[in-house]
């Protein structure tokens, strides 16, 4: 087998794996299905490459020549088809794409005849070359077109991105150029032009390293996969290139000859024997560490584990916990507490402990020992008890390092992040080693404080933005007392009116029947008016922790459509729902959501009585690529719409453009509540209208629980769509 046979034999094998593992890896991706249909024509022209290189005879190699070609037929096709997909850019080049498969299938037609390979014949070192035929020159033309225009739009992919994005579609256009640079010297010797093939191999490069990015990375990572990419293929070069001919040639001496079969045998062996390299590595490199160091392995082992422990944690009395309920296990120590600084003096409080209650643990109070403050804020290594005491400390120290002897401490751990001392760790005996602590022991305890810190500090600011947005939870509900104030006085003082004229004048027209039948009914409509807007202060004013559990938010709509449609003044409503099939749960409280969607439904169907109209309800799944997806529901009418001066007031406490009667006169707070209601819920809900032209309401919920760490009204919120 000789170099160019090889080279055609790697490429094919390359592309077949490659195409298989991502094709396999996601089926359904049109990035994996192009791929994997450029890899097929490519190791079809590979194999066939090496067959023809192999073949003995004129009419043997002109068959390999055509199979081969009509691999490379269908190649300029697929890489533009591959590159578009990468580029998420494949509908507005979808006329090239067809125009591409359209010339391919000409082409093909026309390969097995003398139209597309005219024969073949001696050309230097070659005995059966290819002679092109008539077509032949119009499909090296548009393949040389193909090859420019694909790595120009991935040249100028890369120009339209920026940061890491940009470097990895540079390096794909690179990639691109040393593939097919290689693959064009193919081409001269078709028209005389004694320049060998020797480039086809690097199409290997190109291939393995788009198929290594797509399942390790997909593109979001390629420096990395270029880098491991090179990284193996110098080890191929570096190890299977010179053992492989030195395999051929002992062949060759042993046996007399070369045997393709057993040739392609020792080539499988030697690729896995050198890929698997650095796996086998790796492994071996874990069992004689477990084996003949199990200590090293067992802290390191140790680290990891309680960086795992630590990274998903914000609260900070589990994780206070769940440092020294990892320290000491793992360790062997007896005990442990953990110090916190209070937040509300400079007093250090035990708040989380492990052997050893904190009831009868002293507060130590560190701002009086700035020596040993200062000492601790360091925060390089840790402290032994028996040390401290020995050392040159000040006697403002003294009686803090005495309180923690006293206890039975034997090393203090500081918990320092950027020379802020958050607190510290007190660790009694270690019972694994007779009581002391080892050099190792320091130093991994060094080493988990450095974590620790690190978690301890994102946990006390996530306790401060809690208290933040608690307090403007309450600066704003303290605001809204004077709007609530005034409009409160506004909606009694008018019932209280009527009420107090029929005090005033019914002992004197007691005997006027007429008069007390007319009066009473009114006095009744402004009773039942003030009882209902007590009701609704209340219910705005109250806390409204939602309760969340796992709900379908379709169902919901259902069931408040249902109250809607058994109304009999509803019936001059046309109701049309379109609800998303598949739309993920949310997790909220079901009634305090019924309560939002049927007073926007109610609100919707007064805005269209008494001429009637159409009430829409849709939902649907929104904010995909974010960290989370978002569901939508929207509630259109075709009333008289909402003025836009109204709008930016709509959710405002006592704001209402409702006066039908005295008693069902909106009092504006059912869009305050529901405000409120879906702001508890980490959605938002919003408000988009016409003049005479109808209101849509929409309110977007998260599908799964928000962190509590995120306001509602960050920008992380989809926006709803506009129509």
């Amino acid at each position: 087998m000789n170099f160019y046979a090889f080279s055609g034999l790697l490429n094919g094998l390359a592309a077949t794996a490659s195409g298989l593992i991502v094709y396999a890896k996601n089926p359904r991706s049109s990035k994996h299905q192009a791929y994997a249909l450029y890899c097929l024509a490519a190791a079809i022209w590979g194999y066939g490459f090496c067959a023809w290189q192999l073949a003995s005879s004129h009419d043997l190699a002109l068959f390999f020549v055509r199979l081969l070609m009509a691999g490379a037929i269908f190649l300029p096709a697929a890489y533009l088809w591959h590159v578009l997909t990468l580029l998420d850019d494949v509908e507005s080049n979808r006329w090239i794409i067809r125009l591409g498969w359209g010339i391919s299938f000409i082409y093909f037609c026309a390969n097995f005849t003398s139209y597309f390979v005219a024969d073949v014949h001696h050309v230097g070192n070659f005995l059966f070359w290819p002679k092109p035929g008539p077509f032949f020159h119009f499909y090296l033309l548009g393949f040389g077109l193909s090859t420019v225009y694909g790595t120009w739009l991935l040249y100028h992919g890369a120009r339209g991105r920026t940061g890491p994005e940009r470097s990895r579609f540079y390096l794909l256009t690179i990639g691109s150029v040393i593939a097919y640079a290689g693959g064009l010297t193919t081409f001269p010797l078709w028209y005389g032009v004694e320049i060998p093939p020797n480039g086809t191999i690097l199409l290997t490069v190109y291939t393995s390293v788009v198929a290594y990015t797509l399942l390790r990375y997909r593109l979001m990572d390629l420096g990395t996969a270029v880098e491991r990419g090179i990284t193996g293929s110098l080890l191929l070069a570096l190890v299977a290139f010179p053992a492989y001919p030195i395999l051929l040639l002992g062949q060759s001496l042993y046996f007399g000859q070369i045997n393709i079969a057993y040739s392609f045998v020792e080539l499988s062996v030697l690729l896995i024997l050198v890929l698997g390299a650095s796996f086998l590595k790796r492994e071996a490199k874990t069992l004689i560490t477990k084996s003949l160091f199990k200590e090293r392995y067992n802290r390191h082992e140790t680290v990891v584990h309680f960086s795992k422990s630590l990274v998903s944690i914000l609260e900070l009395k589990d994780l206070t916990a769940t440092i020294v309920e990892s320290i000491c296990p793992t360790l062997g120590l007896q005990w442990g507490v953990l110090y916190l600084r209070s937040s509300s003096s400079q007093d250090y409080r035990p708040v989380s402990s492990f052997g050893k209650s904190t009831n009868d643990l002293p507060v130590l109070y560190l701002h009086k020992t700035p020596t040993l403050l200062e000492m601790w804020r360091q925060g390089t290594f840790c402290f032994v008890i028996n040390e401290l005491e020995l050392s040159t400390i000040n006697s403002d120290s003294e009686a803090v390092i005495a309180q923690l002897a006293q206890i039975g401490t034997e090393v203090c751990l500081p918990l320092v992040n950027k020379t802020r001392l958050l607190g510290f760790c007190v660790f009694g005996p270690n019972t694994k080693s007779g009581g002391g602590y080892t050099t190792q022991d320091l130093d991994l305890l060094t080493t988990l404080s450095q974590e620790a810190s690190v978690a301890l500090d994102n946990a006390l600011l996530y306790e401060e933005l809690k208290r933040s947005q608690s307090l403007v939870r309450r600066t704003d509900r303290l605001r809204s007392l004077e709007t609530m104030a005034g409009g409160l006085a506004h909606e009694i003082r008018n019932p209280l009116t009527s009420i107090k004229a029929f005090v005033d004048l019914a002992p004197e027209r007691k005997d006027d029947e007429q008069f007390l039948v007319r009066f009473s009914k009114v006095v009744k409509e402004d009773v039942c008016r003030i009882e209902r807007l007590t009701r609704e202060i209340l219910d705005y004013a109250k806390p409204m922790e939602p309760f969340l559990k796992e709900e379908d938010l379709n169902d919901i709509v259902e069931s408040c459509l249902y109250t809607l449609r058994i109304r009999p003044s509803h019936e001059l409503i046309i109701v049309e729902t379109d609800l998303a099939h598949g739309l993920p749960n949310v997790f909220a409280d079901r009634q305090q959501l019924k309560q939002v969607f049927l007073n926007l439904l109610f609100n919707a169907v007064e805005a269209m009585l008494p001429e009637g109209g159409v009430l829409t309800v849709r939902t649907r799944k929104i904010g995909s690529g974010l960290a989370q997806n978002w569901v939508q529901v929207d509630i259109q009418d075709t009333g008289k719409g909402i003025n836009p001066e109204d709008i930016e007031h709509i959710f405002d406490p006592f704001f209402t453009t409702k006066h039908l009667s005295q008693e069902h006169e909106g009092t504006g707070l059912g869009l305050a509540i529901a405000h409120q209601i879906i702001q508890e819920h980490r959605g938002s809900i919003e408000v988009q209208s016409v003049k005479g032209g109808g209101a849509t309401f929409l309110v977007n919920l998260p599908s799964s629980p928000a962190p509590t760490s995120v306001s509602p009204t960050q920008s992380v919120l989809p926006k709803p769509e506009h129509r």
